[in-house]
């Protein structure tokens, strides 16, 4: 991580792309929610462009909910009273 970037607390272009994969979110659907260019976040992701930190704040914020909202989603596809009620 660029150390300008973790001494201000934001995510490396990496860990963004990263974050929006584990969060099953593209581009375009994180330009809407952060009402930023998907063009800008392209050029972030791929380290040609930089972005404010309170937009990587914002990001972050609309990231880290998405994957959260993932992550109970599959929960409740994979617990056994799901199992059960499919193999009846």
């Amino acid at each position: 991580m660029d150390l300008t970037l973790e001494a201000i607390g934001v995510l490396s272009p990496t860990e963004l792309r990263n974050l929006r994969k584990l969060a099953g979110m593209t581009l375009r659907r994180l330009s809407q929610f952060s009402k930023i260019s998907t063009a800008q976040l392209s050029s972030y992701e791929t380290g040609s462009n930089g972005l404010l930190p309170e937009q990587l704040r914002t990001c972050e914020k609309i990231l880290l909910a998405a994957a959260r909202e993932r992550s109970q989603a599959l929960s409740k596809l994979l617990t056994p009273e799901n199992e059960m009620a499919e193999a009846s």
